[in-house]
């Protein structure tokens, strides 16, 4: 009986003892399954933006050119394409940022959820950038002149301008902590 007692003591030890191990274990796959998917959405967004600034500097280059009416429909034409690209971008880095947010609440160390919240926030200040990019060619559309059109585009620039230098630090801040953490990140 003495030993059934002490197989059972050594039994419920064991499972507890491994109980309490399962509990310390990280959810890094299930993270690094969402920052693959975040990075998938961040491609598609950068594609998106690239394209969309190279048909904007093509229209800011015909600009000047206008001299008619169907030269105006023509530029408006191609600006509600670049804002359909830019809205393309603007939803993929907003899932990009959902998707290291999501992850940043798993059960993970202390800091890779730093540097996926980090990241979160780059990517929705990222989304933020491009729907302020979108107003340029929002501007053509609504312009009546090309003084309004130009002095919106004064203002569009500042505020493009500031929203890139804070997720750039954003991005600065996440770097940092994915360089000197190196060993917990997948590579």
């Amino acid at each position: 009986m003495k030993q059934l007692n002490r197989l059972v003591v050594i039994c419920t030890a064991m499972a507890l003892c491994g109980l309490a191990s399962a509990c310390t274990f990280y959810e890094t796959g299930k993270a690094n399954k969402l920052v693959d998917e975040a990075n998938v959405a961040i491609t598609e967004a950068n594609s998106s933006v690239k394209n969309g600034q190279t048909q904007l500097i093509e229209i800011e280059q015909a600009i000047p050119k206008i001299e008619s009416d169907d030269d105006l429909a023509t530029q408006r034409t191609k600006a509600k394409a670049v804002i359909a690209l830019f809205e393309k971008a603007r939803d993929k880095f907003k899932e990009a940022g959902g998707k290291f947010e999501d992850a940043s609440k798993l059960k993970l160390q202390d800091k890779f959820k730093e540097y996926l919240d980090s990241k979160g926030k780059e990517m929705k200040k990222r989304s933020d950038l491009v729907a302020a990019l979108m107003e340029e060619p929002q501007a053509l559309i609504n312009s009546n002149s090309l003084e309004v059109y130009q002095k919106s585009v004064e203002t569009i620039v500042s505020k493009v301008t500031g929203l890139k230098k804070e997720a750039d630090e954003l991005a600065a801040k996440a770097d940092k902590i994915h360089d000197e953490n190196k060993a917990i990140f997948k590579e």
